[in-house]
């Protein structure tokens, strides 16, 4: 017969407190303070035409924002753009742009060299870079080439958690505890920039064109409508 161990009643009111004190720690940890209180329009927010540069009829099916498929993209975001622009001289950036209002440790953005290895494409380079903004805090970005059989894609981007540009994942979770032990819920935001090439060795070009054209959206946007791309 198995003989269940004895528990002192002191024994049984330490357990209890260390489990109320840790439900009561749990609670405070829990972020409370949404940074956004609704999502924006972003259908609305980002023009059809500036600069330049007005949308056109996307010739290419851009790949997707997640890793898996569409009805993953929409639990982890509330709001996506995407469109493709060009300008008088024929130049082509295709725009996407993804919204969530909350990011959690468990639910965060997918970055662009993630999901585009995810759906056939290879790496074939990754750099960091800056864009910078008169009048703004500079933006941390990133660029990628990577190619899927015949086809080359340069990939212009940035994410945007809260205040900062978290460079990877790991940088993302931190961001997200330390501003959830202040318990604040902070928003995020992908914005990508994609052009198809047919050589690798215009690359630099078309990364140039694709950040002119990101500073373009950015400038005709008022300040209230271009902290929800960028951090001021």
């Amino acid at each position: 017969m198995f003989i269940f161990p004895q528990i002192t009643q002191r024994k049984s009111v330490l357990v209890a407190v260390l489990l109320i004190s840790a439900a009561l720690f749990a609670v405070k940890l829990t972020p409370t303070i949404h940074v956004v209180d609704a999502t924006p329009d972003l259908d609305t927010i980002i023009p059809v035409e500036f600069g330049e540069w007005k949308q056109i009829a996307d010739p290419f099916t851009q790949v997707g924002l997640t890793t898996g498929g569409n009805d993953l993209a929409s639990q982890l975001y509330d709001k996506i753009v995407m469109r493709t622009y060009a300008n008088n001289s024929g130049d082509r950036v295709m725009l996407a742009i993804a919204y969530a209002r909350e990011q959690k440790q468990d639910i965060k953005i997918h970055r662009p060299e993630v999901c585009y290895v995810a759906q056939g494409f290879q790496l074939l380079n990754k750099t960091n870079n800056t864009i910078n903004m008169s009048a703004a805090k500079p933006i941390k970005a990133l660029r990628l080439l990577v190619s899927n059989q015949n086809r080359y894609e340069t990939v212009s981007y940035w994410v945007r958690i809260g205040d900062d540009y978290p460079a990877g994942g790991m940088s993302a979770r931190l961001k997200i505890l330390r501003d959830g032990l202040k318990g604040k819920v902070l928003d995020g935001v992908l914005v990508r920039a994609s052009t198809a090439i047919s050589d690798p060795a215009s690359a630099v070009t078309a990364y140039e064109k694709q950040e002119n054209f990101l500073r373009e959206l950015l400038l005709s946007l008022p300040k209230s409508q271009k902290t929800i791309l960028a951090a001021t």
